[in-house]
């Protein structure tokens, strides 16, 4: 079942950045300049209107802006275990990992950072989903027989 996006969202559920900040953008545009005109026409003898300014910048700029922080922050939970990663996610963390850990090979400290990158990939091993810990546990062990050998050649 393909996801389609929204607005705000791509097709895999995550934030359009770039969507937000132009709203938000936009938002700080019209409250800069209706402060402005509030407070040019509140100088010249109309307060009445910078009070109404003030309330309806408040009712339709402001709390919509709010609502869509807090619906953003308070579309994923981390699980309380930790991790809490897609599987894409999962991917991309444990290919990175492993670039690192294969760059590593042959330079002077490579024990040492072998050994670094092994306890990161025992971490994200022990803290991914069911479905990706066969993946994760097997770039643990690819990073483990590096830094066993590197550790042999110290």
């Amino acid at each position: 079942m393909e996801s389609r996006g929204t607005l705000l969202l791509d097709g895999e559920g995550n934030p359009r950045t770039a969507v937000i900040l132009v709203l938000v953008a936009t938002a700080l545009v019209v409250l800069s300049v209706g402060t402005f005109v509030a407070l040019l026409a509140a100088g010249t003898g109309s307060p009445e209107t910078l009070a109404a300014w003030v309330v309806g910048a408040f009712l339709v700029v402001k709390v919509p802006l709010l609502i869509m922080v807090w619906w953003l922050l308070g579309r994923r939970k981390e699980p309380v275990g930790g991790g809490g990663w897609t599987t894409r996610e999962c991917g991309e963390i444990l290919e990175y990992i492993q670039g690192q850990a294969e760059a590593s090979v042959g330079r002077e400290d490579a024990a040492a950072r072998l050994a670094y990158f092994s306890r990161e990939a025992w971490h994200v091993a022990d803290a991914a989903a069911d479905a990706d810990k066969a993946a994760a546990v097997a770039a643990a062990l690819r990073i483990d027989a590096l830094a066993a050998e590197a550790t042999k050649t110290t």
